[in-house]
């Protein structure tokens, strides 16, 4: 396909399903666009342009997401802060992020500012990426945009295989375990603690499962299209510290806060209070991206937190020891991380308490477990994680078995119609 004639079809497309979704939405990416694309052009090495450039890039992204979270911290410091009800335009933080990303990389001198309004523009408003990422790098996406593109039988293959599994993990996983876990949510005052950790463990698998399944659709989804998207999960259940879990968890976003958060702070290349201080701001950046609302702010905190414990005591590099310490480890840093997942998932910190309260304190136990069929698809999804990581040569997916490939496809396709959630509304990274 002639380059110029596919991108603009895409570039149709990508509004369009943005449009359907939110047409607010379209308004502000556009002028996101032309706020980067020509400031693009004026901010090599000039700071004076680069911070004006940003400042307008963010503007949508201020008022819409924090205003109201402003509002409320004036509030209550006692001062008064007349407050609004703003919905969050789909997609802006992550257009945004991707936006900032171009003109500090051209800022840096590490690409050339863009000429071509349409390239720019697509890449900005790529469809299969714009609701929850990933978060692309113009250094990656940009060549593929620019470069004709041939339909790839293997490609297209390969695409529809992380399509299907996608769609498993967040119709059939993610929207089943979130039934269960939202009716625990709604009682969290008379709620058990066999009922509030079971909760917590399965949210673990719920957020996962949502965005990881939604990574794997726009990936493969772009994959048919022709574009390779990068990774974003890589079993991050599997780490053993949370250092690595970072490494694993939303990769596109964790390289995004190293590249442009972190290392713009001095990253290690300074005292080692310095670093721990630079780690912290890094997390808080990530806890407040995330959302505007203490239990994000105090989430990423503890992350950080977590992060230089771990680079104190030397636990922050790969470990290839003892396999029995390593099972210790990963199963710690999966209870930290879940633990976490509470204050993330709680509307205030005093529901958070209150959850954390009762599972250290209540002893009646009447514990409520999701339906025995989604505990079957969880643990197969669990497996196939497993599998991955140690003995990818038996993916059911990839298997070299044409019978293994096709009847795993007729399985799954089966378990999304046959046990897949359709109502469930938005993807629960669509609204950060």
């Amino acid at each position: 396909m002639r380059t110029k004639i596919g991108n603009t079809l895409l570039l149709i497309a990508s509004y369009v399903v943005l449009a359907y979704e939110n047409a607010l939405s379209c308004i502000l990416l556009a002028y996101v666009t032309i706020v980067t694309f020509v400031g693009g052009k004026h901010t090599v090495r000039r700071l004076l342009p680069l911070y004006a450039t940003l400042t307008l890039a963010i503007i949508p992204l201020t008022i819409y997401k924090y205003y109201g979270f402003a509002c409320s911290i004036l509030t209550d410091v006692g001062l008064s802060c007349k407050t609004h009800s703003l919905v969050i335009p789909i997609g802006i933080s992550f257009f945004t992020l991707q936006a900032i990303g171009y003109i500090i990389d051209v800022y840096r001198g590490k690409i050339k500012s863009e000429n071509n309004l349409l390239d720019y523009t697509l890449f900005l408003s790529f469809f299969p990426q714009i609701v929850a990422g990933p978060i692309s790098r113009y250094s990656q996406l940009m060549p593929q945009i620019k470069n004709n593109r041939t339909f790839s039988a293997q490609r297209a293959t390969e695409g529809l295989r992380m399509l299907l599994w996608g769609v498993f993990l967040k119709i059939v996983i993610a929207d089943r375990l979130s039934l269960y876990v939202n009716d625990i949510v709604n009682y969290i005052d008379v709620a058990d603690s066999s009922s509030l950790l079971s909760m917590a463990f399965f949210y673990s698998f719920q957020i996962y499962s949502d965005f990881a399944g939604y990574s794997l659709m726009a990936i493969g989804t772009a994959k048919v299209v022709g574009f390779d998207l990068p990774d974003n999960f890589r079993r991050p259940y599997l780490s053993v510290s949370i250092t690595e879990f970072w490494r694993r968890w939303h990769i596109s976003l964790s390289l995004w806060l190293r590249d442009y958060i972190y290392i713009s702070l001095g990253g290690n290349r300074c005292s080692r209070w310095r670093n721990y201080v630079n780690i912290m701001t890094t997390f808080t950046v990530s806890g407040i991206w995330h959302g505007a609302n203490y239990t994000f702010l105090i989430w990423g905190l503890l992350h950080g937190m977590f992060q230089c414990i771990e680079k104190a005591l030397g636990l922050n590099k790969e470990y290839t020891g003892n396999k029995l310490l390593k099972a210790i480890r990963i199963a710690t840093t999966f209870i930290i991380v879940t633990m976490l997942w509470i204050v993330f998932r709680m509307p205030t910190l005093s529901d958070a308490w209150t959850v954390f309260v009762h599972i250290a304190t209540t002893t009646d136990f009447h514990l409520v477990m999701p339906e025995k069929y989604v505990i079957i698809l969880l643990a197969i999804a669990i497996i196939k994680d497993l599998v991955d990581e140690y003995y990818p040569q038996y993916d059911m997916l990839h298997h070299r078995s044409l019978m293994v490939r096709w009847t795993s496809y007729v399985l799954i396709a089966m378990s999304i119609i046959l046990f897949g959630v359709f109502d469930s509304g938005q993807f629960i990274y669509a609204k950060f």
